[in-house]
């Protein structure tokens, strides 16, 4: 068995549907047939909270772990979860002053940075992008590692022309690619984090075509084949 990719969620901006993101993305890959892991690295455990509301009769479709007292540390520990496992996805904590996404993001194979078409939202996540290239550069350094891949994916998206400026000055001066896919704000995202599940728990909706949507084109960005679809 090939060693998990590993994928890293971040943004220095908190309030961009960061953890809601790596779930629905973590349970697309299960439902998909994928042995995926979750490691919750934000201090407030809101995917493991998640994760633990999951009943025995409906559980989570992937594995959720809290290393968030670790800190950076945590990647001395993920040895064993990356070799049996297909992918692992690193939610880290919405903070600019952590070490956790730089640590992460040493080791991934993607980093994919959710952010909402809004202004704050936009701002915040150039910061997250310049982490990113940091990153690249420090790879480089290092040698001997692959490329780092990277995107922006957008999240909580809403109509409107305020919406549509801020993604507009997103494409301006964005320096790595944006998902074609995006997340639309939709009540079965909330709806599932409280049930413990996934969207597509509900059944076929706009919602899981969205999150299905958005699993395809990563899978396609780090060459996972998605073993089946339910």
């Amino acid at each position: 068995m090939s060693p998990a990719k590993i994928i890293t969620v971040f943004n220095q901006k908190g309030g961009c549907a960061k953890t809601m993101s790596a779930m629905q993305l973590a349970g697309a890959f299960g439902l998909g047939g994928l042995k995926v892991f979750v490691i919750d690295m934000d201090p407030q455990n809101t995917a493991a909270l998640w994760f633990h509301s999951a009943t025995p009769e409906q559980p989570f479709p992937a594995e959720v772990m809290s290393m968030a007292p670790l800190k950076e540390a945590f990647l001395d520990k993920i040895g064993p979860l990356v070799a049996k496992s297909d992918v692992v996805i690193v939610d880290c904590p919405p903070a600019l002053g952590s070490r956790v996404p730089w640590a992460a993001l040493l080791a991934s194979d993607l980093a994919l940075i959710p952010v909402s078409p809004v202004m704050d939202n936009v701002w915040a996540s150039k910061q997250a992008e310049e982490l990113v290239l940091e990153a690249r550069g420090a790879r480089q350094v290092r040698g001997g590692d692959s490329e780092l891949k990277a995107a922006y994916l957008l999240s909580m998206v809403r109509r409107g022309k305020v919406f549509e400026s801020c993604l507009e000055t997103l494409k301006a001066s964005a320096q790595i690619p944006i998902l074609k896919s995006v997340v639309s704000m939709r009540n079965a995202f909330p709806e599932s984090q409280l049930f413990g599940c996934v969207a597509k728990s509900f059944g076929k909706s706009p919602a899981t075509s969205e999150i299905d949507a958005v699993a395809d084109e990563v899978a396609k960005l780090l060459a996972i084949k998605l073993k089946k679809v339910n």
